[in-house]
């Protein structure tokens, strides 16, 4: 995996693109585990393959170009449930590379640890991350926290991870969904006024 990610960085390739062939290689992976793919996969190759982008993200981490900070503080974490976290590390980068503080709160975190960190913090963005559908009314029960402590209105909710769609995020009360890393950004940034 390092060889490979110095061997891109070396023909001229930017981080994100490295990101999404890797991230092509995660998906399908995922599928085969699912019994969706042509090949199949076992819970140790999904093990393997996390690893494996975890350390290309220890190596990319230093190829993004930085922007001056200041554009606003993003928690991010997991939910209840999900101990997924390679979608999330990859947003937290690009993110940060972009001019946004970020706090991870890390995996399998619970509403109410999300909505102590929102009265606690006050980020003008909190990210929520799933990736298995079974663990996606977490997300919804984060929300209902927030409103029932009276916190919703000060902070922005962008929701994502592989089970995550458009529609769910609307049914939740979701300000946006990010379908990756960098359609996330976007709407980051949209939501403190930067055009892009």
């Amino acid at each position: 995996m390092k060889e490979f990610c110095r061997e891109r960085i070396g023909e001229g390739v930017a981080p994100h693109g490295i990101f999404a062939e890797l991230s092509a290689g995660l998906d399908a992976i995922g599928k085969g585990f699912e019994g969706k793919g042509g090949t199949r996969y076992f819970t140790s190759d999904l093990i393997v393959s996390g690893r494996n982008m975890k350390r290309a993200l220890e190596i990319l981490r230093p190829q993004f170009p930085r922007a001056e900070k200041g554009r606003g503080l993003v928690v991010l974490g997991t939910v209840k449930g999900d101990v997924h976290d390679i979608g999330k590390m990859i947003f937290s980068v690009t993110l940060e590379s972009n001019g946004f503080s970020c706090i991870d709160l890390g995996v399998d975190v619970d509403r109410d640890v999300f909505a102590d960190a929102v009265a606690l913090q006050k980020p003008a963005i909190l990210s929520l991350s799933a990736l298995l559908s079974t663990t996606l009314p977490a997300m919804g029960e984060v929300i209902g926290e927030l409103e029932r402590r009276g916190l919703r209105g000060g902070v922005k909710v962008i929701v994502g991870g592989h089970a995550v769609t458009e529609e769910f995020a609307r049914g939740i009360g979701a300000d946006a969904w990010g379908k990756d890393a960098l359609d996330g950004l976007k709407k980051c940034l949209a939501f403190v006024g930067v055009k892009r």
